[in-house]
């Protein structure tokens, strides 16, 4: 059976803290040096691995305990890696952002169509600087995002002590935070949300096949899309070793079929589908440490 997101971060804060603090006074390289022992004394505690087990069982089926001890160690070091780069980003404005000249004038062109503009995109890459990759566009910028006392992360204008770029909506508030997302369209702003997990109201979900099992995810955004007419585009942000890219995985409009969750089935399924492709190639990129898959995960072979 799924679980509930909590929003708590993987890390606590002490940890954090001295990955902060290597970067602050010795740099990139020496915090990556530190997180390579701090991540393997992480890897080692059971409740560790057995967050990271739901996503990789189902990544990696055929693989045994020691191989899975191995990608559990990949995904742990390549997300403290990831965490790194954005306290780099935040204390000393050292990033590098790379988006396609394609890719940037089809997110102008959705963008000039007047109705604003909605992207989508999951708990993969770098998704906490994602709206760094966006500054070619004009327009105010705002991210769904749901934050708990548990959640100990810090955001890059929180690192820099510098004002936030972005205007944050609470998903877990009234309604979701629909009315806000729909004022932003109206004004054409640019709103990035998250489609892999539901948080808020209980009914915003829709179940989607991911990795071999059933999975709820928002369908909110996709009714709020047709309802204003804005245009989504799916988005992720691969991490590549001190740069990050932006790519482009889908692009359309929605048709406004009413308020049934199944009606925008073919529309989550379609972002689902560019995720999984995600997964594939970025095998250590996708941070889900909770299972909120349906039915047991495959049995350890």
């Amino acid at each position: 059976m799924s679980q509930k997101w909590t929003g708590k971060s993987l890390g606590n804060g002490f940890l954090q803290f001295l990955l902060r603090s290597a970067v602050k006074y010795g740099g990139r390289h020496v915090a990556y040096f530190i997180s390579y022992f701090v991540v393997a004394i992480y890897t080692i505690i059971p409740s560790i691995r057995k967050k990271a087990s739901f996503y990789l069982k189902r990544r990696f089926k055929s693989h045994g305990a020691v191989k899975m001890f191995f990608h559990t160690y990949k995904l742990n070091l390549t997300l403290a890696k990831i965490l790194i780069d954005r306290a780099v980003f935040g204390i000393k404005g050292d990033i590098t952002i790379i988006s396609s000249k394609q890719d940037q004038q089809l997110c102008r062109d959705l963008l000039a169509k007047g109705k604003g503009l909605v992207i989508i995109t999951a708990h993969c890459g770098c998704w906490q600087i994602a709206m760094s990759a966006f500054d070619f566009m004009e327009g105010k910028k705002y991210v769904v995002y749901h934050r708990t006392k548990k959640d100990v992360d810090k955001h890059v204008h929180e690192l820099s002590g510098s004002a936030s770029p972005v205007n944050f909506i609470e998903p877990a508030g009234f309604a979701g935070g629909s009315i806000e997302i729909m004022a932003a369209l109206h004004n054409k702003g640019i709103v990035c949300m998250m489609g892999d997990r539901t948080f808020g109201s209980g009914d915003n979900k829709v179940e989607v096949d991911f990795l071999g099992g059933k999975i709820d995810v928002p369908y909110s955004v996709y009714r709020i899309a047709a309802a204003v007419g804005a245009p989504v585009a799916v988005i992720f942000f691969p991490y590549r070793g001190g740069y990050v890219d932006s790519v482009i995985t889908d692009a359309f409009f929605v048709e406004n079929k009413g308020q049934k969750p199944q009606n925008y089935l073919n529309e989550a399924q379609k972002f689902i589908k560019s995720l999984e492709g995600f997964c594939e190639k970025y095998p250590y990129q996708f941070f889900n440490y909770y299972d909120s898959w349906k039915q047991n995960q495959p049995e350890e072979k």
